[in-house]
């Protein structure tokens, strides 16, 4: 049946209408008249898939990888840049509206990255006969192509090409890092020792980070997702702050320097234990680490004059919503990875008695469904 592609919504599937319903499906392009097969699904939703592009959009664009389609990581490498970037911030309006209740809210200019290709720091392989990555909605392995994967960092490409694609490799999987000196980090790969480590230089830091942990992936756009939490916060020389869920201490070490104190929590013991070599190795002496859980009570008995938050995909709970609340900061900035579940947590600030300020998109991962923002709450009646 004949469709045109009205817009693309949270999962990166495009919206096309019929008979009163909707037909969801993958790798469309908004403007695409296509032909699409589908079974009929329950609620007026139904999901299908496109057999055939009968009038591209002007938008559509040939992908450069081998196997896009196949591979699970890619959704958006049929669209040019400017429409992902216009996408992924009409689903950011969208969810907002959808889910948290709020109409046409202040979202500022989206912070691209550099290059929407070669920009991804960290890769975790996985093994199975070949090595590459999981097929779309799959556990079997997609081989990794002989040019590599397109978001990987040129220098894991070539690591990969020199070190490992010859190897007789076991059924799991490895892991390979890399920062912004051309140097690489490893773990799991045969017959190479390990890194303990990954060293990272972002602003004028330099961060150790486990090489099973958690960092920021996108090696282009770390220093601008930094600047705007700073601009959010608007720190000044008497604040104590929270960092919560705050990993190896990137966000608490950056704005130590505006700040009277950072207090960093995490419940992760290696990366609490590398913040504090960190500290220590970039001499700044007013942030301290706590191992704990987020959303445990005896958090909120510190006190805190602003909060910083860059929770899991899965966002806050009510709980540790009321904590941060309880409080009573005059601003908290929201770092999330995920849109829905970012409007959903907005809610919950809304009941608390907080309002969403403004927020700003920031494109960690190009070509892909997921997207990042840093939002700015503060009390309602104090908003700009």
């Amino acid at each position: 049946m004949e469709m045109t592609v009205e817009k693309i919504v949270h999962g990166g599937l495009g919206l096309c209408r019929i008979r009163g319903g909707v037909v969801l499906v993958p790798y469309a392009v908004p403007g695409d008249v296509v032909e699409v097969s589908f079974n009929e699904g329950g609620g007026g939703v139904s999901f299908g898939w496109i057999r055939e592009v009968r009038n591209p959009s002007p938008s559509r664009r040939q992908s450069d990888c081998p196997v896009f389609g196949i591979c699970g990581g890619c959704d958006f490498d049929n669209m040019s840049y400017e429409c992902e970037i216009k996408v992924k911030e009409e689903v950011l309006e969208e969810d907002l509206g959808r889910i948290a209740g709020i109409r046409n809210p202040v979202i500022d200019r989206t912070i691209v990255s550099q290059n929407e290709y070669g920009y991804r720091n960290h890769a975790q392989f996985k093994v199975k006969g070949a090595a590459g990555f999981f097929m779309k909605q799959s556990h079997e392995v997609v081989p990794l192509p002989v040019q590599g994967c397109l978001l990987l960092d040129p220098v894991i490409n070539a690591y990969f090409n020199s070190r490992v694609r010859s190897k007789i490799l076991h059924p799991g999987g490895f892991r390979i890092r890399s920062n912004n000196r051309g140097e690489v980090f490893q773990k799991g790969i045969p017959g190479i020792v390990p890194d303990g480590f990954a060293t990272y230089y972002p602003k004028d830091l330099r961060l150790r980070v486990g090489i099973d942990d958690f960092f920021q992936v996108n090696r282009f756009t770390i220093d601008g997702w930094l600047d705007q939490i700073t601009r959010y916060l608007e720190p000044e020389r008497s604040d104590k702050v929270f960092d919560l869920y705050c990993g190896s201490g990137l966000i608490s070490l950056y704005i130590a320097r505006f700040v009277r104190s950072v207090s960093g929590i995490e419940l992760n013991r290696r990366a609490v234990q590398n913040a504090f070599y960190n500290a220590r190795a970039n001499g700044i002496e007013n942030v301290a680490f706590y191992r704990a859980d987020a959303g445990g009570d005896s958090v909120f008995k510190m006190p805190a004059d602003k909060v910083v938050v860059d929770p899991p995909r899965t966002g806050l709970t009510s709980r540790l919503v009321s904590g941060i609340t309880s409080m009573r900061p005059s601003v908290v900035v929201y770092a999330s990875c995920d849109t829905a579940t970012f409007a959903r947590d907005i809610r919950l600030f809304t009941e608390e008695g907080y309002v969403l300020d403004r927020v700003t998109p920031v494109d960690m991962f190009p070509r892909t469904r997921h997207s990042e923002v840093v939002a700015r709450i503060v009390e309602d009646g104090k908003n700009s």
